[in-house]
């Protein structure tokens, strides 16, 4: 391979000497009084060189106020141009403001009234939810009041004297008595119940009445035609039961219905997936329901009926005994007890046997010993001494 020549460049990766190389071209550009030859080279070549600037600052200001004179014309004429272009602008805007006001007085014509009218509430409301905001003295101190009585309310409560009548109806009441003239009425909305299970209780912070009831006037009771002695007569069970005697028969065919759907409702609850166990599970307890409800109704209108039977076999029999010369006798209520009894252990014996009618005497007999072991007295427990 041939040897590369040596190039002027290669003296530029040598250590620097302390010759200052520049000051050639500083002494160039320090102007043409270092340097007059310069100068006139860059006229020749049509170069101009940095000169400072002489300003005089009232010679400025009069070339401005001179530029202003002469161009004084031009500025008002713009001017004027622009009031005539706001005046065209303001007359446009006008225009459209009155279009838009006639668009929409003729939509607010088209608008059907039930909207109108929906629109008329939703004002009416933020209006008075506006005069509620109000600061009001008067109402800050009934809602002081008023939270209070609920506050001492509460602390009864706990304390177990608390009464169980809303707060309104006690501040309705007055001190005076007045409202015991209404009477029934206002006894219903004092008796209160904590619950369906818990017994009736009325409040005993209410002030007697001072006003003495001197004459009693006597209630109106209306009655129902249709079960009153007056207007109906006298019930005859025996006819009764022979106008209604297809009514077991329809009770029977509905119980079977309920059977066979509650043998459905348990399939489905068993086969059914887990997202529709609850519907399937309120399903069969509604259905279990109904048929419980309807064998009790069954089981009632079969012992009135065996009751009705029994009694008036009774009342042959003494008829026929009357009419061979036998004197008057007229049913105890213990013997007709006794009859009843025996009739309902004769009909469990026909349904169930023998062992039908002791299961139920052994139920009997815990219900009593039950009811024994709580009214038996006991003695008093004896501690033992301690030395």
């Amino acid at each position: 391979m041939p040897k590369r020549q040596a190039s002027p460049d290669d003296s530029v990766l040598e250590t620097d000497s302390e010759i200052d190389e520049f000051t050639s071209t500083r002494q160039s550009q320090a102007g043409p009084s270092s340097s007059p030859g310069l100068a006139e080279n860059l006229e020749e070549r049509g170069v101009g060189l940095w000169e400072p600037d002489q300003w005089d600052e009232e010679g400025g200001n009069s070339d401005f106020s001179d530029y202003q004179n002469e161009n004084g014309d031009d500025t008002s004429s713009y001017e004027s141009e622009g009031n005539e272009n706001e005046d065209d602008s303001d007359a446009e805007s006008s225009q459209g403001v009155d279009g838009q006001l006639k668009k929409l007085q003729s939509d607010l014509t088209s608008v059907p009234f039930a909207s109108l009218l929906k629109a008329q509430r939703a004002l009416r409301k933020t209006n008075k939810n506006d005069t509620i905001s109000e600061p009001d003295t008067s109402s800050s101190k009934d809602k002081k009041v008023e939270r209070i009585k609920a506050r001492l309310a509460t602390l009864q409560k706990t304390k177990g004297k608390a009464a169980l009548v809303p707060l309104e109806a006690r501040g309705s009441e007055s001190p005076s008595g007045s409202g015991s003239e209404d009477g029934g009425s206002n006894l219903q909305d004092r008796i209160k119940r904590g619950n369906k299970h818990a017994p009736a209780a009325m409040s005993t912070k209410r002030q007697v009445s001072r006003i003495r009831k001197v004459v009693d006037v006597a209630k109106t009771e209306r009655r129902d035609p249709r079960f009153s002695s007056v207007s109906a007569g006298r019930v005859d069970p025996h006819l009764h039961s022979k106008s209604y005697d297809f009514l077991p028969d329809l009770l029977k065919d509905e119980m079977a219905i309920l059977r066979t759907a509650l043998n459905t409702a348990v399939k489905a609850e068993r086969n059914c997936p887990w997202s529709e166990k609850t519907i399937r599970t309120a399903e069969r307890e509604r259905i279990e329901r109904d048929l419980g409800q309807l064998r009790t109704k069954m089981d009632r209108t079969q012992r009135e009926a065996r009751e009705r039977q029994v009694l008036a076999e009774v009342k042959r029999e003494e008829r026929e005994k009357r009419e061979k010369g036998k004197g008057a006798w007229y049913l105890k209520k213990s013997e007709k007890r006794d009859l009843l009894l025996k009739s309902r252990y004769d009909a469990l014996e026909k349904e169930g046997g023998k062992g039908r009618v002791k299961k139920v005497l052994e139920k009997k007999r815990k219900k009593v010993a039950q009811k024994e072991k709580k009214s038996r007295p006991f003695a008093p427990s004896k501690k033992p001494r301690t030395a």
